[in-house]
């Protein structure tokens, strides 16, 4: 009698477990992957880069908007105008919130535009695809911080201490110039600019990571130099934009503390072939490498940023168990 018990045990087992497999869930790991399961851990890096490049992002900001101002006078002048408090007082709060937002949005979405437009995961693109894909990623992202960057910047530039934080530096602008008109100041610029370290980062990211692992078998130290390798291209790309949109916030900042002076057309915000006269006039009255003014800054400040996030991005995903 018991041979025949233990059989019907085997046949309830057999038939419960067939059962499951055709009618249970699929385990975790076979389920895709949300597109915001990656936020946290993005975030996360974006905010400890910030807050890291901050002081270069201080003379970077100054000496792109006086072309031929060097570091060290960029460094002595604001530090004469502000002390050494004036690295958290002037524009902290905005840079940080602009920043973080800015490198969180391209790095969340550039994987998500990949798959958008090319149908493929971004592992399985190339670095053109890769490219492409970063660039796209930016234009929610500029639309979103553009108002931050001009307030930032007002900030930074204020020699003469007009403004008293951030809330005080917003109501003059849209006080002034209105709301597009105070907060989207060389829009297009910015947007040129994104474009071009972004696009110019993801296409060369993994090429340079690879070159660095053939002849340093070290992981992270190939990730610090294959991270800022590609800020660094991505810097030499997009450092004559980044020019030009200051000259042209700091010109229309100054502007809004003159009664006689008239407001730009908007359109000039969104004009390229107006913000490439600029780069043109910038050019001939000062040379072409007033264009590159600050470009070694720009170089620790986006290069450090990119060894950062290539460090980070991953190692934080992997912690919070998201690929």
């Amino acid at each position: 009698s018991s041979a025949p018990a233990t059989r019907g045990h085997e046949d309830t087992k057999a038939y419960i477990s067939t059962t499951s497999r055709k009618t249970g869930k699929k385990k975790k790991k076979d389920m895709p992957q949300s597109a915001f399961a990656t936020l946290p851990p993005i975030t996360g890096a974006a905010v400890v880069t910030s807050i890291a490049m901050y002081p270069a992002d201080v003379i970077r900001a100054i000496c792109m908007a006086n072309p031929g101002t060097g570091p060290a006078t960029a460094l002595s002048g604001f530090i004469q105008a502000h002390g050494m408090a004036g690295f958290v007082k002037q524009g902290l709060a905005a840079e940080i919130a602009r920043a973080s937002f800015s490198r969180m949005i391209k790095f969340w979405l550039q994987p998500v535009a990949h798959r958008t437009f090319f149908g493929r995961d971004v592992k399985q693109g190339s670095p053109i695809t890769k490219g492409i894909a970063g660039a796209l990623a930016t234009f929610p992202e500029v639309w979103t911080i553009s108002p931050l960057e001009n307030l930032k910047l007002a900030e930074q530039l204020d020699k003469e201490k007009k403004f008293n934080g951030l809330l005080d530096t917003s109501r003059h602008l849209m006080r002034t110039r209105g709301f597009f008109g105070g907060f989207y100041i060389g829009y297009i610029g910015m947007q040129m600019r994104q474009c071009l370290w972004t696009g110019g980062f993801f296409l060369t990211l993994d090429t340079f990571r690879a070159k660095y692992r053939e002849v340093i078998p070290n992981k992270l130290a190939s990730d610090i130099l294959g991270g800022f390798s590609a800020g660094v291209f991505g810097t030499t790309l997009n450092c004559w934009t980044d020019v030009v949109r200051s000259v042209i916030q700091k010109e229309a900042v100054a502007a809004t503390f003159d009664p006689k002076s008239k407001p730009a057309s908007l359109l000039n915000h969104i004009n390229p072939f107006y913000f490439l006269s600029r780069a043109y006039s910038i050019g001939a009255a000062r040379g072409f490498t007033a264009l590159y003014s600050g470009y070694p800054v720009k170089c620790v400040h986006l290069g450090g940023s990119g060894a950062i996030l290539a460090v980070l991005v991953p190692r934080f995903k992997q912690m919070w168990g998201v690929e």
